[in-house]
């Protein structure tokens, strides 16, 4: 039985037999179950344990605009549901994520035209924004975008405010202090403005300049 903590994940565990339990902040959930609403019983699924989901205050914001509105539990299950897939265990017993794949939102909203640098000394990222037309129901011109920085040794992660979705331009980001930027995945995603319509998240592969 593999074991490992993660800051977005919380507690995994996975066997050999593909039975994966993941404590989502004090709530386990095992792959293949659907997750339930807050409140609802798992028939039996979870043990006499389980304390229900941490305050909303402790999770980390980028869930909670990412899984804005998803289904009908919290943002946080969504956020579970979704990513069971991306931890794995290999043939050591040794847990880990898939990082690339990881998804940190989830919605119809089409997904924002952005690229991302990492250049000087000290590092800087550059999220670097195209401006895009409206199209109802996918697309609006004051959409916000989000820019991910997931530090995945620390299991770190920083939110970025970039430019709406009809503004072309540019946003740069310090590399935060203690970070290593070779540990560094960036992401991106958009929330329209009244933030309960979200698109998919995008990996921003990474262009290192000097």
């Amino acid at each position: 039985m593999a074991e490992f903590n993660s800051y977005l994940l919380g507690k995994a565990r996975k066997s050999v037999g593909n039975l994966t339990i993941v404590y989502a902040k004090g709530k386990k959930h095992r792959t293949g179950e659907s997750v339930r609403p807050e409140g609802q019983s798992d028939s039996g699924n979870c043990d006499a344990a389980d304390q229900g989901e941490a305050p909303r205050e402790t999770r980390p914001p980028v869930i909670r605009k990412g899984f804005a509105g998803v289904g009908k539990g919290t943002a946080y299950n969504a956020f579970m549901a979704a990513n069971m897939k991306q931890v794995t265990v290999d043939e050591d017993m040794t847990g880990s994520i898939d990082f690339e794949t990881l998804q940190l939102a989830s919605g119809l909203l089409y997904t924002p035209r952005v690229e991302v640098t990492c250049e000087g000394t000290p590092q800087v990222y550059r999220f670097v924004q195209t401006a895009e037309e409206a199209e109802e129901g996918f697309a609006a011109l004051d959409d916000k975008v989000y820019g991910v920085l997931l530090e995945t040794a620390l299991q770190r992660v920083r939110l970025v405010a970039l430019k709406n979705r009809g503004v072309a331009g540019e946003t740069e980001v310090p590399l935060p202090a203690e970070w290593n930027a070779d540990k560094v995945n960036v992401y991106c995603f958009a929330v329209s403005r009244n933030e309960r319509i979200v698109s998919d998240s995008v990996f921003l592969p990474l262009s290192t300049q000097a």
